[in-house]
């Protein structure tokens, strides 16, 4: 194998790396930030289901 093509077999694998990071990065948080509009009532409180924890406090 010469130098051009382990460089451009490495170039390539770092993308392919990157490019499965960033999909898996973007589905997160496209799951994070779904809307989850139904809310979690007990009694007399109501708060969403992702509320922030300053809010629950």
């Amino acid at each position: 194998m010469t130098t051009r093509t382990r460089k451009c077999m490495v170039a390539l694998s770092l993308v392919a790396v990157t490019a499965l990071y960033a999909t898996a990065a973007w589905r997160a948080e496209q799951a994070r930030i779904s809307p989850q509009l139904q809310g979690a009532c007990t009694l007399a409180m109501c708060m969403q289901r992702n509320a922030a924890f300053s809010y629950l406090r």
